[in-house]
Order: C-alpha cells, then structure tokens, then sequence
C-alpha cells in the first residue's frame, strides 16, 4: 500500500501522541475523529495502526490508536520524502497566518502568553477565553489544529478546563513574535 501524505502526517500524529504519557501512549478515539475513517481504516487495514484498549489503574479505560512496528518503521522511511525543505515551510507558514484574522492572530498569542503564567497552570482557563474571545473564533482555532482543549487537575481535586497551543499555533506565534522582536531591537 503507498501511504497517502494525510496518512502520513496521522502517522506522524499518533506517534507525537504515544509519548504523551497521560494519553496512554495512543491517539485516543475522540481524537481520532478529526481524521477520515476511511484513510484510519486504511491503515489499520494494511497493519500501520492498531486499536488497542487500555486500562487504567483507577479503572478508567482509554481506547485509541498505536503505530504497530511496520507504521514507525514506514513513518522513519517517509519523513525524509514529506519533509519541506526551509523555503516551502515558511512559504506554507506565511499562507497559514494569513488565512488567519488579526484577532485570531492575537488569540494564539494570548494563549501562548497565558499558558506560560504559573498562577494558570499552563493553560488559558476556558472561563478567561470565553470573556475574552469570541466563541467562532476559539471555534475556527480549534477546528482547524492551532489550539487543542484541555481539562486537566490537581492533587486538591480542583479541574480546570482550558485551551493549549498546539505545535501548529505555536510556529503561528513563533513566525509572528520573532519578527516583531527583531524589529524592536533594531529601534
């Protein structure tokens, strides 16, 4: 089977993901729904990515997706053949940011900087995000891969639902703030 340049990049996903330690070491099912079944299927198929089902030690279940030996074997092949060279990256980067509204823009940020506060917890508080942004656009950032929800709690039993950057918004903020670095060390 030739791997298709989606599936490639859902390899490269669930491989990021297993080293996560509180996703099980899998691409969990609910976010897998991103993806096309059939091209998830595909793979599962042709013996790349299996559905497995682990249990937690409090009796949580995580069920999901895992590279098999063949998947991380053909992700190492690929990545050489789907990797862009440093003047298409920044060609796509500069068409992504631009797809963007200056106050989608501005909300990336507003992330990166408050994910960066101690008193957060590394995350922007979903009641912050709601009063300061409006719904559509967290929706539109969501949607399209620049910021993933989170819920995450503390030994108190204190839960705390919020947005994180992704490494998509990331490079977002990253192509942004750098420049407007530069530009103010040379005033």
């Amino acid at each position: 089977m030739q791997v298709t340049e989606n599936q490639f990049y859902m390899l490269k996903d669930i491989h990021v993901l297993a080293k996560v330690g509180s996703k099980g070491g899998c691409l969990p099912l609910k976010d897998a729904l991103i993806y096309d079944p059939k091209e998830l299927r595909g793979l599962q198929d042709h013996d790349y990515v299996e559905a497995v089902a682990l249990m937690m030690p409090c009796g949580g279940e995580v069920r999901g997706f895992k590279l098999t030996r063949k998947g991380e074997w053909t992700l190492r092949k690929l990545e050489a053949k789907y990797r862009l060279d440093s003047l298409d990256a920044a060609i796509q980067l500069y068409a992504e940011r631009h797809c963007l509204t200056p106050d989608q823009v501005d909300i990336l940020r507003d992330v990166y900087h408050y994910c960066r506060l101690r008193k957060s917890g590394g995350i922007f508080p979903r009641k912050e995000a709601e009063a300061a942004c409006r719904a559509d656009d967290l929706e539109f950032l969501y949607l399209h891969g620049y910021i993933l929800k989170i819920s995450s709690g503390d030994s108190s039993g204190r839960k705390e639902k919020g947005y994180i950057l992704s490494n998509k918004g990331e490079d977002v903020v990253r192509d942004v703030e750098i420049p407007a670095k530069q530009g103010a060390d040379a005033s």
